[in-house]
């Protein structure tokens, strides 16, 4: 048999086999696609069986749900029934006594139930819906069972809707109680805070890029993390990180974590962006190395990550890099061979791509990134959108140019609730010798990115960038760059790095906020807790309660050693920006020890993420002195300001607000080194001179 485990064997499970969750059991769904059978086991031998391939065929499909393994107050026995090969080679589980005693009764007497086998009467234990309604007790969730209607009968069970509407869609119907037919009820089971570590060694093979090698290659290390959660299944989240970072550009390959409980367990894929992950000319991922990940997902439950793929440094002889894109469909377990939206040789370098789903309508995604041109110092900003949900997309164009001289980087649309698209980038301006001013500002589009409204300001940027103040070692950091978020109210806000606040001594975070969809902004507030100590790299999400978080990294806990850079990273949380509280989410740790990549670099940005009550964390640190695996990435939940990595929660701080710094040559000169120092860090080709240009 295909799928039945002995009834003797059975039955010694159900006492011994349980996998416990504190005091729940975790329900794991397993699909066979030659079958096209579904299946769902706490136990632990059955699961094991289907884990290992002893019964082949069979592979998780990501879902779960709770149940309890013993008898309790206001829990139902789920009895458990085989249904032979004739009828399906498959189970049956109801916590239903009548329905259960119902087709016992009918297994001798009715030729449609011939042949099944009662293998339990208690396999576990869960609540059952009001049998009128379908309405479940408080503090749990629906169950969905859905039946295929063939002759190999099969039911899947499910607590996502977005799944019992794909098999609704499919041509199943829909078995239980009330009109959304739920057949039992799950305890709603809070995720606790917890930190988890995604990434471990690496997954690539020696020379896997296939050419001589420049620069050095950090084996092990994981950088520059993002992350997004699935809208239809908020315990599915999908995190994107660098892979096996060189020291001069790049990365050997992009890889992609998969969760399917709220961040708690990952497993870990890979798209062919390039060579080393399976890339070549016949799939669209022919190149050496790649950088920028990425990763957005519809409300239809449809993911997609991008990425920068390169073959040789910027704007020499023979080299070509691209703008990539991948589709899921399934949650993140497996990816479409890239898209190239753009290709280009020696004259252009595609730089900062980034990638937004419409939160507003499945049919459009959005990948935005600058164009620097090498011969005039330009670098417009270009816009691809699909609108049929990834099935094409339309041929990029450039949407907003800063003239000659001037560059925009960093580009990042968000999606107001209105269908409203706001391009949140910095613009670098420069008098052909330096760069001399760096600014955030965002446009408009009202129409899903056809036309696009002139630059709005949002704040000058004076970031004097981050060091070890001890060896005076450069930080790759997120000098300039910024990030954005957007709320369900229509709010936004913009955190970067800006030394004002210091008297232009060190970088702290700024904070600005748009209350009308980004045509007007506030004055920026320092949030970070510390001042006496540089800031950088902040992300920022929006809770669907409005709450702002920013995560961030700091020395607060650093020595005087020279040897080491302590290092620590943080998550500060406010309701009106105005009283921030702030909880230690990792360190410290020791940045030295990161890869150097014109500094020391754990990523020019990291994910952070928000759904409900909870922000979800996603980030880099190092590993201590192990050279074989330097940094990996961590996801953390935080859905209170409770006690967090045997740390107090920090003094409530209250926003610090300080207008740009007067300008003294000293400054100035400081500045322009830092901005030139960001745009020699991405593309070092690009402004090494920079020839004189009118204006």
């Amino acid at each position: 048999m295909r799928c039945r485990l002995a009834a003797a064997l059975l039955a010694a499970l159900l006492v011994t086999g349980v996998r416990a969750q504190g005091n729940a059991v975790d329900v794991v769904e397993f699909y066979n696609a030659t079958l096209d059978h579904y299946f769902i086991s706490p136990l632990s031998p059955d699961i094991d069986a289907l884990d290992s391939g002893r019964l082949p065929g069979w592979a998780r499909t990501g879902f779960s749900f709770f149940a309890n393994p013993a008898p309790g107050a206001g829990l139902n026995p789920v009895c458990r029934f085989y249904i032979p090969p004739q009828h399906g080679d498959s189970h049956f589980f109801t916590a239903s006594a009548d329905e259960c005693a119902a087709v016992n009764g009918k297994i001798p007497v009715d030729p449609n139930y011939s042949g099944y086998s009662f293998e339990t009467p208690n396999a576990f234990y869960i609540a059952l819906p009001d049998v009128t309604t379908g309405a479940c007790p408080a503090n749990t969730q629906p169950v969905y069972r859905l039946w295929n209607q063939r002759a190999d009968s099969n039911h899947r069970y499910t607590t996502n809707p977005g799944v019992r509407s794909d098999m609704l869609a499919r041509g199943y119907v829909g078995e239980g109680y009330g009109p959304d037919s739920v057949i039992m009820c799950a305890p709603a089971m809070a995720i606790a805070d917890k930190t988890t570590r995604v990434t471990a060694a690496s997954p690539l093979a020696p020379g896997c890029d296939g050419v001589a090698p420049t620069g050095f290659l950090y084996t092990g290390s994981e950088v520059e993390p993002f992350v997004a959660i699935n809208p239809r299944d908020p315990n599915n989240l999908i995190g994107v990180w660098q892979q096996d970072r060189w020291s001069n550009g790049g990365a050997a390959a992009l890889a992609t974590g998969v969760s399917r409980d709220g961040g708690q367990t990952w497993a870990r894929n890979t798209v062919p962006f390039s060579r080393c992950t399976g890339g070549n000319a016949g799939n669209g991922g022919d190149y050496a190395r790649a950088s920028d990940p990425w990763v957005t997902i519809s409300p239809d439950g449809t993911a997609y990550q991008i990425a920068l793929a390169l073959n040789g440094a910027s704007f020499t002889a023979n080299s070509s890099n691209a703008v990539l894109v991948s589709r899921s469909a399934d949650g993140g377990s497996t990816w479409s061979n890239p898209v190239t939206l753009i290709q280009d040789g020696v004259a252009f370098f595609n730089d900062k791509e980034s990638i937004t789903a419409d939160s507003t309508d499945s049919r459009f995604v959005y990948a935005i990134w600058d164009r620097l041109v090498q011969n005039n110092g330009g670098g417009p900003t270009w816009l691809a959108r699909t609108v049929n949900g990834g099935q094409s997309w339309n041929p990029p164009v450039p949407i907003y140019d800063p003239g000659m001289n001037s560059q925009t980087i960093n580009n990042q649309i968000v999606v107001l609730p209105n269908g409203t698209l706001v391009n949140f980038f910095t613009q670098l301006d420069n008098d052909g010798t330096n760069v001399t001013a760096a600014r955030l500002s965002v446009i408009r589009s009202a129409d899903k990115g056809v036309t696009w409204s002139a630059p709005i300001p949002i704040a000058l940027v004076q970031s004097v960038g981050t060091t070890d103040p001890a060896s005076g070692v450069r930080v790759r950091d997120g000098s300039t760059l910024g990030a954005i978020a957007v709320g369900k109210n229509g709010s936004l806000a913009a955190a970067w790095q800006d030394a004002r606040f210091s008297g232009g001594a060190r970088d702290g975070i700024a904070l600005s906020r748009s209350l009308d969809g980004g045509l007007t902004w506030s004055a920026p507030v320092r949030i970070n807790a510390e001042p006496a100590v540089s800031a950088f790299v902040p992300a920022v999400a929006i809770r669907d309660d409005g709450a702002i978080g920013v995560s961030y990294y700091d020395f607060r806990n650093n020595t005087v050693d020279p040897a080491t850079l302590l290092t620590d990273y943080w998550l500060t949380q406010s309701t009106d920006g105005v009283v921030w509280t702030e909880r230690h989410v990792a360190g410290p740790f020791d940045l030295a020890v990161a890869p150097v990549a014109n500094g020391l670099f754990v990523g020019d940005y990291q994910g952070l993420a928000a759904l409900g009550s909870t922000f979800y964390s996603f980030y880099a640190i190092t590993n201590g002195g192990d050279a074989a695996n330097r940094t990996d990435v961590f996801a953390t939940t935080a859905s209170s300001l409770k006690r967090a990595a045997g740390r107090d929660i920090a003094t409530t701080l209250y926003a610090d607000s300080a207008p740009p710094l007067p300008m003294t040559d000293e400054l100035r000169a400081r500045l322009a080194d830092n901005y030139t120092h960001v745009i020699a860090t991405r593309t070092p080709n690009w402004l090494r001179p920079l020839p004189q240009l009118p204006r």
